[in-house]
């Protein structure tokens, strides 16, 4: 058996626990069944899914402290070290850190599909149970990221406050909202239908990230097809929102592109903040290149490049592609050039960062970008329009959606200087 696993499972279900929740779990359903009466059914169904949502938060808690926790009370070097290999111990922190939350959940599907009177309470149940792995291995994905930067003295519930607000939340309200069907890809699709096979198969997803980053830890080597994969993926799925079934495949090929640039420009940002990328994984990138070693620096290469250079290929399509449909009206003549300065900020923000890794002593280098980030996205400009200085405030913060041509110009002026600072401070400090 997993070792992982059965050291969780010893620590979670005490005979304690599992006496007490199935006898606590029929109480309250008793009682919510007298004070229904006469017709109980649907509000013990309504009780027993709040439950689970209950259960699902704990287990989110005690997914995202599996490794956090480790690294807080310093044993997850120990673990490292160890033998076990990096799906085991993937799945042994998903299903053995939050097995008291499973048993639970577990016990609440099962009496809502006793008690609901509603036909698709299967398909519910296994919507509920799937958003339940979707929140305990993003949850999981967040106590790597956390201990990987060694993010000791804040606790694992911030992570997984701000999973349910931005994943979980939204699913649900949509769920609740309308009984309509849902368009995507220029077809109806049953709601609830949509919904089970999207969080399911981005619970799957979610459970591969999980795995990947835990081999990173484990130090197994990976190459980066699986996130532009997925990149790709979410850009699909993005788009199928905004298709018609009357649109022509020129049509869908744009709102593709756009799609697959929004996805890759926003995951640049949360890569940049959340992987090493200091000196020595520069130092390690150089010696590959000079090796030859493609398969290596592939190997060695953080993410957010990846994210970066995928933006500048969407961006380059978007110019080629969406451009020559200028005439089109809407939406789309509006992107034709936007793109190509929003992708040039985004490098200036990179080279920013690497700006502050690269110091000899780099402390703090996340926080010392935000900082200047805020200055150049919102506080500089804003007090140079209120002192009437919009000209200045377009040197800084430059028009992109306006005045596409100028603001490339001054975004790529803006690049060219920070990347000559980041090379300066590298040759300063670590040679040539």
């Amino acid at each position: 058996m997993n070792p992982e696993l059965r050291r969780n499972l010893w620590l979670e279900l005490t005979l304690h626990r599992l006496v007490a929740v199935p006898v606590a779990l029929g109480l309250i359903l008793a009682l919510v069944y007298k004070m229904g009466e006469p017709d109980p059914f649907q509000p013990m169904a309504v009780t027993a899914v709040s439950l689970f949502i209950a259960f699902a938060l704990w287990g989110g808690v005690q997914a995202g402290d599996a490794v956090h926790g480790e690294v807080r009370a310093r044993t997850w070097d120990g673990q490292r070290m160890s033998a076990i290999e990096p799906w085991s111990m993937t799945w042994g922190k998903l299903a053995g850190a939050p097995a008291f939350a499973w048993y639970g959940g577990a016990l609440c599907l099962a009496a809502y599909l006793a008690v609901s009177p509603e036909r698709t309470a299967p398909k519910m149940a296994l919507f509920l149970a799937a958003g339940m792995v979707l929140l305990a291995s993003i949850a999981l994905v967040g106590s790597i990221v956390a201990g990987r930067k060694a993010v000791v003295r804040s606790p694992s519930s911030a992570w997984v406050l701000g999973i349910v607000l931005l994943f979980v939340g939204p699913w649900m309200s949509v769920l609740s909202a309308s009984e309509a069907d849902i368009a995507w890809w220029g077809r109806s699709w049953a709601r609830l239908d949509f919904l089970l096979a999207s969080t399911i198969v981005f619970a799957a997803w979610s459970v591969f990230g999980a795995h990947r980053l835990m081999s990173q830890e484990l130090r197994v080597r990976t190459t980066p097809w699986a996130w532009v994969a997925f990149l790709l993926f979410v850009s699909a799925y993005i788009a199928g929102f905004g298709i018609r079934y009357h649109d022509t495949p020129g049509q869908k090929v744009n709102v593709v592109v756009i799609a697959g640039l929004v996805v890759s420009m926003a995951t640049i940002y949360p890569l940049l903040f959340s992987e090493a990328s200091g000196a020595m994984a520069v130092r390690r990138l150089l010696l590959r290149v000079a090796a030859r070693d493609r398969r290596r620096l592939l190997e060695e290469t953080p993410l957010w490049p990846v994210s970066l250079a995928l933006a500048i290929v969407f961006c380059l399509l978007t110019v080629t592609l969406v451009g020559p449909r200028g005439s089109e009206e809407g939406f789309f003549r509006g992107v034709v050039l936007a793109p190509v300065p929003l992708v040039l900020l985004a490098v200036r923000d990179a080279a920013l960062y690497m700006f502050f890794a690269l110091a000899r002593q780099p402390r703090r280098a996340e926080a010392a970008t935000i900082f200047y980030l805020l200055l150049l996205y919102w506080l500089v400009p804003m007090l140079l329009r209120a002192a009437g200085a919009q000209g200045l405030s377009d040197l800084v913060l430059p028009p992109f959606w306006a005045r596409p041509g100028f603001a490339a110009a001054v975004a790529a002026v803006q690049a060219g200087i920070v990347i000559a600072a980041a090379l300066w401070r590298w040759r300063k400090n670590y040679g040539s």
